[in-house]
Parts: structure tokens; sequence; C-alpha cells
């Protein structure tokens, strides 16, 4: 009988410890698992497709692909596809209640592989309908990666609350870079068994997979999906008409808007500097082997950081202190590559060497530190926005401005590619004008970095007062937030505001948040405020 009586109890320890190592609430454990694996079983069915469709489209002309001088018009068409994709994921969520709008976006990046798969073995207008298969797959490849992103991260807001959401995203975006593993092992035995062209219905099965889990997810939390579509922000303006709220909502949203704007400016430039140098150093299968030793040491870097580093870090320095993190890593990293190209220390390497070894070190702190800190960060962006706005605001930056940024980045950088080439095309050599384009570029990387980390200073500010009069109206209960850190954000809000109505509103708050140890923040400040004021910080603390 003790025994037994033992046995849940060890079990309950080793759940225990299992969760405090993934730094994890045990109410948060149940809700995170299963996001984990509807994450991890989407990103093995899309990786699948991915690795499908790349293989399909890089075949020669003559075989049924398109080739790689194909991919630079595939990426501004995909940017108007991913576009028009978020413009009707947010129409839906304005039309639709959130969890069929959930269940209906799985549908449309699964059953559509069906349909590819049959077309590539139609054999009409003399294969024309397979050629042109093949590049609407390619299309369709990155429309999947904004529409699951969206799911994940609409799904992860509505399940989690600030609080939560910092510990339990973490963990589970790193379902993407397990899926990688799982995908990456998995498709050479497959393939021997089913073929290139049948992958596409397993990936397609995989993100059905991963649907179910999401279904089960909106019918186990039911309370976090509401039946009534989401109204937009016009209509949410009507209803709160009071001004300084709006003003709020507005400081927060531009910078928001830019954070991930010059977030995707930055991953393109980077990826664009790095690809360049690799086709300089390397040729053919060593740029593969490259690429794949690579990718394997990055992969464990990011797996380790994930679940053992991330969400710790973000909870002690801080969301915005996390969000700087990258741009201000790639902003000194560019700096360094400039100072060394100008010969001002280590004079023994060349420019072709200083900025290879730059590139692969910019894309290494790109990857590990998006895929970790920012990914884990960006759901948490969105919640101090008012519920009833908040899905169609991250539709429209992720769904929408992300999609056209990649479009308008792709341009810009064939247009400075040709003007590089006019300018000095005539009086340089050709692996000179390359250098030159690199050190551009790296030039560009800082000044857009700076841009970027900029916009996450005035998101912190632009948040304390989102937060400060969001509470104030009613709207964002305390038992939500960690009071902790809100008590924080409210007393630097007294100290740095000087109108006598936002302090008066910080004091109300302190005095509903903490009023056992109110004296101890407003007694040396009382010097500081006028008359009325000092009334009502009296009154508090008496």
């Amino acid at each position: 009988m003790k025994s037994q009586a033992l046995r849940p109890r060890a079990k309950n320890d080793w759940t225990q410890k299992l969760l405090q190592t993934l730094n994890l609430r045990q109410e948060e454990g149940e809700r995170t698992l299963l996001m984990f694996g509807f994450y991890t079983a989407t990103s093995v069915g899309l990786l699948w497709m991915e690795q499908t469709t790349t293989a399909l489209f890089l075949l020669p002309p003559e075989e049924g692909g398109f080739g790689a001088a194909w991919l630079p018009m595939i990426y501004i068409v995909s940017a108007m596809l991913g576009s028009g994709l978020g413009f009707l994921y947010s129409w839906l969520q304005n039309n639709w209640a959130l969890q069929r709008v959930l269940m209906f976006i799985v549908l449309l990046m699964a059953l559509p592989l069906l349909v590819f798969r049959v077309s590539l073995d139609m054999q009409y207008f003399d294969g024309v309908l397979a050629f042109v298969t093949v590049f609407v797959l390619r299309l369709w490849m990155d429309a999947e990666d904004i529409l699951n992103d969206l799911n994940s991260q609409v799904a992860a807001n509505q399940l989690f609350n600030i609080r939560e959401i910092k510990r339990a995203y973490p963990i589970i975006s790193s379902g993407l870079l397990l899926g990688d593993v799982i995908s990456g092992f998995s498709l050479p035995i497959f393939l021997k068994f089913v073929g290139l062209e049948n992958m596409l219905i397993a990936a397609s099965g995989m993100i059905l997979v991963g649907g179910g889990m999401l279904f089960y997810l909106t019918q186990r939390y039911k309370q976090a999906f509401p039946n009534t579509p989401v109204k937009d922000l016009e209509e949410f303006e009507s209803d709160f008409t009071s001004r300084k709220l709006t003003k709020s909502l507005k400081r927060y949203i531009v910078p928001l808007f830019l954070f991930f704007i010059m977030g995707e400016v930055l991953y393109l430039l980077v990826e664009v500097q790095y690809l360049g140098e690799l086709e300089l150093k390397f040729q053919g299968d060593d740029i593969a082997g490259f690429l794949g030793l690579f990718a394997g040491i990055l992969g464990l870097f990011e797996l380790l950081t994930q679940w053992f580093v991330s969400s710790r870090a973000v909870e002690r320095l801080g969301v915005f202190v996390a969000a700087m993190f990258l741009p201000v890593s790639l902003s000194v990293l560019g700096l360094g590559t400039i100072l060394l190209d100008k010969r001002l220390f280590f004079a023994s390497f060349d420019s072709a060497q200083i900025l290879f070894f730059s590139a692969i070190t910019l894309r290494f702190f790109d990857e590990l530190l998006r895929y970790t800190l920012i990914a884990g960060i960006e759901p948490f962006l969105f919640q101090p926005l008012p519920s009833e706005i908040r899905s169609s605001i991250q539709t429209w930056v992720q769904g929408i401005a992300e999609p056209l940024t990649t479009g308008v980045t792709g341009a810009a950088l064939l247009g400075a590619i040709a003007v590089i080439d006019i300018m000095f095309g005539d009086t340089a050599t050709e692996e000179t004008l390359r250098q030159l384009q690199g050190s551009i570029f790296v030039g560009g990387i800082v000044f857009f970095s700076v841009i970027w980390a900029a916009s996450a200073w005035f998101l912190r500010s632009s948040y304390v007062s989102l937060l400060v009069q969001g509470a104030e109206q009613g709207r964002l209960g305390f038992g939500n937030i960690d009071l902790n850190a809100f008590k924080r954000a409210v007393v630097q809000a007294l100290e740095e505001r000087k109108t006598e109505s936002d302090r008066k509103s910080c004091i109300q708050l302190l005095d509903r948040i903490d009023p056992m140890n109110l004296s101890e923040v407003l007694a040396p400040m009382l010097h500081q405020f006028t008359p009325n004021l000092q009334r009502q910080s009296l009154e508090s603390m008496l």
C-alpha cells in the first residue's frame, strides 16, 4: 500500500522537475506541450514540402524544372501572394469565429498539396500543366510559411497571457528546430519507398496531424477562442472614445510595424551577403557540404539555446532588452567588419577573407538569435494591444507588411546591384566589384540594425503607456500579468511623465497594485508633485 501511494507522487516529482527544467509552471504544461506537438508536426510536413519543392524547382528546364535563375522572380511574385493571403486571413478574422479560421487555414495548407501531386502527373498541353504546377508549388511553399506563422502565433496569443507566453513560446517555437531534425533524417528513408513526388502526400498528412492537435486545443480551451468574429480597429475606436488611449495605440503600433519590417530587411540583407560570399568561396558540392555542416552546428546551438537559455534570458533581461540584442549584435559585428576592412587592426587579412568570415559570423548570430530570442518574444509584443484588435494587427504586421517588405527589399537589392555595376563596372574587376558590393551591404546591415534597435526602444516606452492606461480603463486584469514587472513600469512612468493627469493615474494604479509598499515609492517624490498630487499621495500612503 505504501509503495502504491508513492507512485503518483514520484511521477508528479518527475513532471515537476521536467517543467522546472523547461522554466514552465504546472498549469502551463499541458497547453505548452500540445502547442509544441502541433508546431512540430506541422513543421515536419512543411519541411518535407519545402525540400521536395526545392528539388523539383531546381531541376533543369528539360526535366520539368526552372533552375536557380528564376528565384528572383519567385521572391517578387511570392511577396504579392503572401500579402494577398494576409488580407484573406484578416478578412476571415473579421467575419468568422477564430476556431473556424484556424481550421480553415489548416485545410488550406494541406489539401492543395494533394491537387499539386495529381497535376504533376498530368501531361496535357505537352507537359505545360506539370511545368506550371512546379512554378506555382514553389510560390505556395512561401505562402504556407506565412499561414503557419499566423496560425501558430495567433493561437498562442489566445492561449497564454503576458506572463505565461514569455516562458511558453520559446518552447513552442523550438518545434520548428525539432521538425528540421526529424524531417532531415526521415526524408531520405521516405524517398526510397514513396518517391519524390509522393512526399507531397506525406507532407499533407503531417500538416493534418498538426491540425488535429490544434483542433483539440480549441475544444479543450474553448474559453480562449471566441465564438464571435474579431472586430477591426475602426470599430474598436468607435467603442472606446478616449483620445488619450487612441494616441497610445498609435504610438505603439507604428514602432511595432517598424520592428517587424526592419527584422525582415535585415534577414534578407544578411542572407544575400552570406550566399554571395559562399558563391565566391566554394563551388558545386562544396557549397552543399558547407551548408550542411553549418546548419548542423547551428541547429545544435539553437536547440540548446531555445530550451535552456531563451525563456530565462527574456525573464531576467526583459523583453525589450532581448529584442534589442540581435540588432545591436549585428550592428557591432558590421562595424567590426568595416574597421577590419579599413586595416585599422589585423591588417594581415585581405578584404575577401574579412568579408567571408564576417558573412558567416553575421549569418550565425542572425539565425541563432532570430529563431530563439526573437521568435520567443514576437507573440509577446502583441500582448499589450486590446484583445479586440490584437489578432487583426498581428495579421496585418506578419501577414501583409512582412511579405510586402520581402518584395520591396528584393527589388531594392536588384536595383542596388545594377547601380553598383553601372557606376564601377568599367573600372573594376569582377572580384573587386563583388567586394565593393559586400562592403556596401555590410554598411546597410549596420544602418538598418540601428533603426531596428531604435524601434524596439520606442516599443518599450509606448508599451508602458499602453499598459498603464489599459489598466486604468479596466481592460487589463492584474491576474494576467507579471505584477513586479508591471509595478516597475508604472514607477518608471510616474518618474518620466510630467502631466498631472498621467501622474494621478500612476498613483492610483500603484495604490491598487502594492498599497503596503506605496510609501517607499511616493515619499521620495513628494517634493516633485503639485499640491493636488501631494494630497492624493498622502491619502494613499495613510
